[in-house]
């Protein structure tokens, strides 16, 4: 799991989750720019994008050396950031061979939005037989 604008918040979802340590390895809150750079691959240039989430979940699934890779990239607000709007979330998900962005259209406050992105990941993990 690669986690800027959630900040941490999926990760300590998941390590709640009863026996969730037989399959998750880990993570990385990468929420300076320069990490997703340095420790993650991930190109250099504007982070809150499509390219950056799939990168970022290509990047940590190989730091973890793990089957799955998570990443969220995104404005939680409260101001714009890189042009664009509060509430937009770009979900990468690295797994099989291949790679796939989400890109949510949030509401609400950070932890709104925060809460929102959450839900939204552990709901596409369940739906890949984990939980």
């Amino acid at each position: 799991m690669a986690e800027s604008c959630t900040g941490g918040l999926i990760m300590a979802r998941i390590v709640a989750i009863p026996e969730s340590g037989a399959w998750f390895k880990g993570g990385v809150v990468a929420y300076r720019p320069a990490v997703k750079f340095d420790l993650l691959d991930v190109d250099p240039g504007p982070v809150i994008t499509a390219r950056a989430a799939e990168q970022m979940a290509s990047g940590v699934q190989a730091l973890m050396r793990a089957e799955i890779g998570v990443s969220t990239t995104g404005v939680a607000g409260p101001d714009t950031e890189e042009g664009q709007p509060v509430g937009k979330v770009f979900v990468g998900i690295a797994a099989a061979g291949e790679i796939r962005c989400h890109e949510l259209h949030l509401e609400g406050g950070p932890e709104r939005i925060r809460a929102e992105a959450a839900d939204f990941i552990l709901d596409q993990i369940d739906r890949m037989s984990l939980l």
